[in-house]
């Protein structure tokens, strides 16, 4: 024991005493933390990026039916093409993967206006209500914390003032 380092003891230093290593220990424990609040930022990202074109589509629809006749059944079929695809004959790609025209409602609503007490126009006005449900298909960051598909439901209203 004259000065002799004990053979348990020589460890000891590169073990406590060197800090070398601490900033990759750190890192491993913080990473997954910091990899999931990134997926998570992407997955919302997504999601409102997919809810936004299916309400553009909504919107779309809404002001072709407001320059039409809106009771017109084609008319309305159109719309919901107009609404999904971006095409009134339906031929383009869905805006939205799994949105189908079947997706879509139109309703036209009837409102009395009389003496114009509710609306600049005639007696009654029309109103094209539009509704959809869409389910949204995450890229895995919903799977992976065991949450299902979203049912996420969008509606527009708009004015008639044609036909």
């Amino acid at each position: 024991m004259n000065g002799e380092i004990l053979p348990h003891r020589r460890f000891w230093p590169a073990v406590f005493g060197d800090r070398a290593g601490a900033a990759l220990v750190e890192f491993t424990l913080v990473f997954p933390f910091l990899l999931s609040i990134v997926c998570g930022m992407a997955e919302f990202g997504r999601f409102i990026y997919q809810y936004q074109l299916v309400l553009e589509g909504l919107r779309d629809a809404g002001r072709y039916l407001s320059r039409v006749d809106a009771t017109n059944g084609t008319l309305q079929t159109n719309a919901k093409n107009l609404a999904v695809t971006g095409t009134l004959d339906g031929t383009g790609a869905a805006r939205v993967t799994g949105w189908a025209t079947g997706d879509v409602t139109v309703t036209i609503e009837t409102v009395a206006n009389p003496g114009r007490a509710l609306y600049r126009g005639p007696d009654p006005v029309n109103i094209a209500h539009l509704a959809t449900t869409f389910s949204y298909s995450d890229i895995g960051m919903l799977s992976a914390l065991g949450l299902g598909p979203i049912a996420v439901s969008a509606t527009y209203e708009q004015r008639v003032i044609g036909g």
